[in-house]
């Protein structure tokens, strides 16, 4: 029996598809890219998706992604952050994650909340992103600025 197309593919929840591309047998080229499609990220080509990148699974239409991009094992990209007040509440902040053109995400960062990263960027290993990076920068370290 052969198998032409797996349509029911694009019918399982979001986050099961992302969570099938942390796998770190499949190929970060070839399947990760592909199962993330699947899942409704939007996607350039050339897309690298190292093991165990974790996709905030809250809403998978508030990921863009640009082309030549290489996202690196172990980074965690949200969609979503809490926000304290002064009197103790929390408030919930949803926004669009956008990842540009030719962008190089190391390994173990974290993008803690809604940013645009721009084109030409690369992020070093284990920084934490909060805010916005403008085109042709190279950014590092802990709740950079």
């Amino acid at each position: 029996m052969e198998i032409k197309k797996l349509h029911y593919l694009g019918r399982l929840p979001f986050f099961i598809l992302v969570r099938l591309s942390m796998s770190r047998w499949l190929s970060s080229k070839l399947m990760r890219p592909k199962l993330l499609r699947l899942a409704g990220i939007k996607m350039g080509e050339d897309i690298h998706v190292g093991a165990n990148v974790t996709f905030d699974t809250f809403n998978n239409k508030l990921f863009e992604i640009g082309s030549h991009v290489t996202i690196t094992m172990n980074t965690v990209l949200l969609t979503h952050y809490l926000k304290p007040h002064e009197d103790g509440s929390l408030s919930w902040y949803t926004g669009k994650l956008k990842i540009g053109n030719r962008v190089f995400i190391g390994a173990n960062t974290v993008i803690a909340r809604p940013v645009t990263i721009g084109n030409n960027v690369v992020i070093a290993a284990g920084s934490v992103v909060t805010h916005d990076i403008p085109d042709n920068c190279l950014v590092g370290g802990y709740l950079q600025r």
